[in-house]
């Protein structure tokens, strides 16, 4: 019977994972990783947009290593803010996330993600590329109970954040809500366009929550807006997308047009085929949502 070399390759990073974890299984996963890496680091700008019911902060979207327009409206941001360049950002992939076109233009920070495949590829591909001295990557599952301590914890001394992005697939309004936010100027989180404009709801919390794509997580729009809004941040952008929405802190909010959800959602899903949508639509009607205050 003929082994397919996917196969093969998967037992190899098996075998090295459980018996050389800190050494060959490091190689094996920068070897694995690298051309999708580098392929994302050299992007060119993409600026196609993803719906029609755009804001004005929309003209400025674009993408080069986040999954959708995030790099165009972070850039936008804090071409209008100052800033000590530094972010912290709590779940990635290896190639594709929010703060690595910052990290390209010399920002420092944090990244921390549950996976540790994840960590390891990254952590070595950011060293190999010159980018390792200037980025702490930490293997932690993110709670509401401990987010705080974390940030305490690798935070450099008397450092503000001046970009916070958080995408867990899940837990994301229950950590934002026991989040200090006094340390941060701008937050970057993605909520969930199945549910709507109109509800304020959210998933239960559960520390074993599973992310399935099934439109079953994190919480509506109307409720991190207004989660956001009693911690004195303003609404500015929501991608075209319709998966992220971007708060800056009030003092911040003169540079920008206030949104709110009645004037900014939208709900894309520009992954998913007609048939998928019904099918998730239908789910969502049988899961079990908080209703908030």
């Amino acid at each position: 019977m003929k082994i397919s070399k996917s196969k093969i390759i998967n037992f190899i990073g098996f075998f090295l994972k459980k018996y050389f974890k800190n050494n060959l299984y490091k190689i094996f996963l920068f070897l694995r990783c690298r051309k999708k890496f580098k392929k994302k680091i050299n992007n060119i700008a993409n600026y196609e947009k993803f719906s029609k019911n755009l804001n004005n902060i929309n003209q400025h979207e674009y993408k080069i290593t986040s999954q959708n327009n995030e790099d165009g409206l972070i850039e936008f941001i804090f071409n209008n803010i100052n800033s000590n360049k530094f972010f912290f950002e709590i779940g990635f992939d290896f190639y594709e996330f929010n703060s690595l076109n910052l990290i390209k233009k010399g920002w420092s920070g944090i990244l921390c993600d549950s996976n540790i495949d994840n960590c390891y590829a990254l952590d070595t591909l950011l060293k190999y590329y010159n980018f390792g001295k200037r980025v702490k990557i930490i293997n932690s599952k993110i709670f509401p109970n401990n987010i705080n301590l974390i940030i305490e914890k690798y935070l450099p001394k008397n450092n503000l954040i001046d970009f916070f992005s958080l995408d867990i697939d899940g837990n994301d309004y229950w950590v934002l809500k026991n989040l200090d936010t006094s340390k941060i100027n701008v937050i970057c989180c993605e909520y969930n366009h199945w549910l709507g404009k109109e509800k304020k709801i959210a998933v239960p919390y559960s520390e074993k929550y599973n992310f399935l794509d099934d439109g079953y997580f994190g919480a509506s729009f109307k409720a991190f807006y207004e989660l956001l809004k009693n911690f004195n941040f303003e609404l500015i952008a929501v991608d075209s997308s319709g998966t992220n929405l971007f708060f800056v802190k009030k003092a911040f909010s003169k540079y920008f047009e206030i949104l709110t959800p009645e004037n900014s959602f939208r709900s894309v899903g520009r992954f998913y085929s007609e048939k998928q949508k019904f099918k998730i639509y239908e789910n969502i009607k049988l899961k079990k949502f908080i209703k908030l205050d």
